[in-house]
């Protein structure tokens, strides 16, 4: 046998592909960040689960702050895809059904993440947290900008909009549809439709007054 042959399975070391790596420790971090929030993950532990070194996850991600803004960079694509997954380029949509398509988007994107993975965002991982906040604002300044012409007239936007953000927020926290037993999109829908539409006529429906059986008129005092 050659001196120059294979060496043995000993000797060999594996390689780690730095990108395969690193969409592995994203995926876990993201599924337990997303669930749970980052102060409940423990970096060793997450490299024991994906059975690397903590050295490999570090030369990869240095921080949880890196591994956050990664996160929410992943957001974003997601948040993207969902848009170009119900985007059907052959229909013209007018502006309503333009908005209701990013609404949709927005819930899909948004289904996952939990209040506790935001807070935590905003307590610890400022670097993370104002990319979050660039991302959100800049797709509601899409929204706005597909419902801005369609305003009724007189409307002060300035408080259509605020009520608007006030709504997703409160239907988007697990526990505004866990309570009504919706999912997160269908609760997120039938809001949306409600503040586009209003929840009241412009004219009550008459109401017919009940006579007494007797056909008399009933006495007053």
């Amino acid at each position: 046998m050659s001196s120059r042959s294979a060496p043995s399975a000993r000797g060999r070391r594996a390689r780690v592909d730095p990108e395969q790596a690193s969409a592995r420790i994203l995926d876990a971090f993201s599924a337990k960040a997303k669930h749970a929030g980052i102060r409940a993950l423990i970096m060793t532990e997450l490299a024991t689960e994906l059975r690397m070194s903590a050295t490999t996850l570090y030369r990869l991600f240095p921080s949880k702050e890196a591994l956050a803004l990664a996160c929410v960079e992943r957001w974003a694509d997601e948040l993207g895809a969902a848009e170009a997954a119900k985007r059907d380029p052959g229909t013209k949509r007018g502006g309503y059904e333009q908005f209701m398509h990013w609404v949709e988007a927005w819930a899909d994107a948004n289904a996952s993440i939990s209040p506790t993975f935001t807070q935590d965002l905003k307590t610890d991982y400022p670097a993370a947290w104002r990319r979050y906040r660039e991302i959100v604002d800049t797709r509601k300044q899409r929204g706005a900008a597909l419902l801005r012409p369609l305003l009724k007239p007189g409307v002060d936007e300035r408080v259509a909009f605020a009520l608007l953000n006030t709504i997703f927020t409160t239907v988007l926290a697990p526990e505004f549809s866990n309570r009504l037993r919706l999912s997160r999109h269908e609760a997120l829908r039938t809001a949306v439709s409600i503040w586009a539409g209003g929840a009241l006529t412009q004219k009550a429906k008459p109401t017919k007054l009940q006579r007494p059986k007797s056909g008399k008129a009933p006495r007053t005092r």
